[in-house]
């Protein structure tokens, strides 16, 4: 049985509804962080919609045990067992749990390890170079400015020049990165970012700065996306919710990108790791060379420069875009 004692304790007091309760919590812990109360509102509905199935409606009936029982919901799924998702889906979901859970109890009694319950790991050892055409880019971009859909086009030329990933290159404000760029010759990522470099949270609220350098090359696809922002402090068009526009993203740029020869988003992160790495080793990384050309020293210097630049806190990530170190 729930252990709350009155109606005004219900879901801890804020709300009846589990669903709105969360995004309530979300509301008082995150105040103003607009699109990620979405994007985790949006995760809680799912887990929501779970915790239903099992009769479960009230926040005081969720214990570890119950987290754990939707960890094997997902991992089942991950192995097959449904509508499959991703590894990266799932510890999102499972992160997002801990995040509501916590607005609304006001503690961490009740949270669980999305990497440890899982036990899947989300990054991989690349093995194939990435395109570093940008003339295949700049196709790509094109067709899509030809169809209407110049801030998606403006997006990948962020994530290409930048190293972004799709959300952070949403979100980023790119009149103000113009002018960090002109004074300081880099720009310090803020939003939309993972655990990591760049994130700050209620617990922890010194922001460890995300500095990426900016070319010749990221100046201009900064300009051409400032251009675009109408008045706003990002990308997302007006009156389209990020969720939604990431998901037009995806929808619209996936075909494109494959038709130019480019296989997905990602690899426009990978090829900007391996261009810095080329720039700080004076090496070709190993993923494009088959093998380390330089020192050992040199290397793991470069991987640590390249995981700050890219929001990573751990430096082996980066395999998954430059190959191994070996």
């Amino acid at each position: 049985m729930p252990r709350y004692h009155s109606k005004t304790d219900r879901n801890f007091g804020f709300g009846k509804q589990l669903n709105y309760a969360g995004r309530n919590a979300l509301n008082t812990l995150m105040t103003g962080q607009h699109h990620s109360i979405a994007t985790h509102s949006e995760r809680w509905q799912r887990f929501c919609d779970w915790a239903k199935t099992r009769n479960i409606k009230e926040a005081h009936q969720i214990s570890n045990f119950i987290l754990k029982d939707y960890a094997d919901y997902l991992k089942a799924r991950l192995n097959g067992q449904g509508k499959a998702i991703a590894v990266s889906t799932a510890q999102n979901r499972l992160s997002t749990c801990n995040t509501v859970l916590k607005a609304l109890r006001g503690n961490h009694d009740i949270a669980i390890n999305p990497a440890e319950v899982l036990n899947a790991r989300r990054c991989h050892i690349r093995t194939e170079p990435p395109e570093l055409s940008r003339e295949k880019l700049s196709a790509a971009q094109q067709e899509l400015c030809d169809h209407g859909y110049n801030r998606i086009a403006a997006l990948l030329g962020l994530c290409r020049e930048l190293g972004l990933r799709s959300r952070e290159a949403a979100l980023l404000d790119c009149q103000k990165a113009l002018c960090q760029a002109r004074e300081q010759g880099t720009i310090d990522i803020e939003r939309g970012t993972k655990g990591g470099r760049g994130k700050s949270t209620v617990t922890s609220p010194s922001r460890v700065e995300r500095l990426v350098p900016v070319s010749d090359t990221a100046m201009k696809a900064l300009e051409t996306a400032a251009a675009l922002q109408s008045g706003k402090d990002n990308l997302v068009p007006e009156h389209q919710r990020l969720p939604d526009f990431l998901s037009a993203v995806r929808h619209y740029s996936g075909a494109v990108l494959k038709k130019h020869g480019l296989n997905n988003r990602h690899d426009l992160r990978a090829a900007y790791a391996c261009e810095r790495y080329q720039q700080i080793t004076d090496t070709f990384a190993p993923v494009i060379a088959g093998h380390r050309e330089c020192s050992k020293s040199l290397d793991r210097k470069a991987r640590e420069i390249i995981a700050q630049e890219l929001g990573h806190n751990r430096t082996d990530v980066v395999a998954s875009y430059l190959a191994s170190s070996r």
